[in-house]
């Protein structure tokens, strides 16, 4: 840590007033208020010494911390991933809950590593709080610049979350990880990968659910389609990955259940799908709610234009007269134009004088 008289110094020297900034950045405070970090360069420009953070920080609740490429070669690894997925948390909400951290035994350690560096724990509301206030003046002074870092933060999210909860293949990627795990270093013993399951060629694969994740994704995939009627295996994943660092489903109280349900995304795609099927109906490769998360009582309907739209294939077009026929023939009566309409637009689009089921790309509607 840079004391104030090597501040001084630094202020004062000669060096290039990038290499100030990533002197400080590197060995002074992990937080910094937009003033202090002024001072190192006092004969610049505000708009100059903004240009040289944004290419060598990021901005965290008003206050700016060094990337992790500066702190880290590359920014690669399992400490520049626990970090960023911190800051993550944090530019979000200066509170971050012991659930949204034990989430990888892997990660874990480095997590909290982070957390002793940036936030002070609080074991009596099982939390850490982000060790600086929030910098109110910069962000009403820079609201452009504030904007930019939130555009920027919007890029790399979805990479850090898909790293932590494993958006490839074979689950957790920890693709920019410089170290080996122990099991996977020559001379390690045998016994520390007893864990993991293996496939007949030796390869390892996904572990199994646990209990805890078992029956927390039936609620949570309920929860999904509250918002999102119609959605594909893929934007299901990546609804229960930003389940999982939603502010709102934390503050609400349901966060260990959310991380439990998204750590159902490493299991076997089998049993992911069994579990689906608890709850959604595959339509050609698309999920919808089994009962309506808006009008229940149409499900009788519901259920018919869902059969309609599986026996007529992937690109069936429903006709308005066949819906009525069919429904009269198993409902012994006619529908009526609301629960018609309802039922229709909560699973289809209408194209010319039919309609089509929605894409399950991600649209809310």
């Amino acid at each position: 840590m840079l004391t104030p008289c090597a501040l001084a110094c630094l202020v004062t020297s000669s060096n290039p007033k990038v290499l100030r900034y990533k002197i400080w950045f590197c060995e002074g405070p992990p937080v910094n208020r937009f003033d202090t970090l002024k001072y190192l360069a006092p004969k610049d420009s505000i708009e100059e010494v903004l240009a040289v953070l944004q290419k060598h920080a990021q901005l965290v609740q008003g206050l700016w911390v060094p990337k992790s490429s500066l702190l880290y070669e590359g920014g690669q690894g399992r400490e520049a991933l626990a970090r960023d997925y911190i800051l993550l948390l944090f530019r979000k909400n200066p509170l971050v809950s012991l659930d949204q951290v034990n989430i990888s035994k892997i990660l874990v350690k480095a997590m909290k590593d982070v957390l002793n560096v940036l936030a002070v724990e609080r074991p009596s509301f099982k939390d850490w709080k982000f060790k600086e206030t929030q910098d109110m003046s910069f962000i009403k002074r820079h609201p452009d610049i504030v904007k930019e870092q939130e555009q920027a933060w919007e890029r790399v999210e979805k990479p850090i979350i898909d790293s932590i909860f494993g958006g490839g293949k074979n689950g957790p990627s920890l693709k920019n990880s410089s170290k080996p795990d122990m099991a996977s270093r020559p001379g390690a013993s045998k016994n520390s990968n007893k864990g993991a399951a293996k496939s007949s060629n030796g390869a390892l694969s996904r572990m199994p659910m646990s209990h805890e994740t078992r029956e927390a994704l039936p609620k949570a995939l309920q929860k999904l389609f509250q918002s999102h009627k119609v959605c594909s295996f893929q934007q299901i994943c990546q609804r229960l990955r930003d389940m999982a660092v939603s502010d709102s489903i934390r503050q609400k109280g349901f966060a260990r259940e959310a991380i439990a349900a998204a750590n159902g995304i490493d299991a076997p795609q089998e049993e992911l799908l069994e579990i689906f099927s608890q709850v959604a109906i595959n339509i050609h490769g698309v999920f919808v709610s089994k009962s309506s998360p808006d009008h229940p009582q149409h499900d009788e309907l519901r259920k018919i234009v869902i059969n309609l739209l599986i026996a007529e294939g992937p690109n069936a077009k429903l006709k308005k007269a066949s819906i009525i026929e069919a429904a009269r023939l198993q409902l012994k009566r006619d529908i009526t134009p609301n629960e018609y309409q309802k039922v229709l637009n909560e699973l289809c689009v209408s194209q010319g004088s039919a309609w089509v089921l929605k894409s399950g790309d991600g649209n809310p509607k």
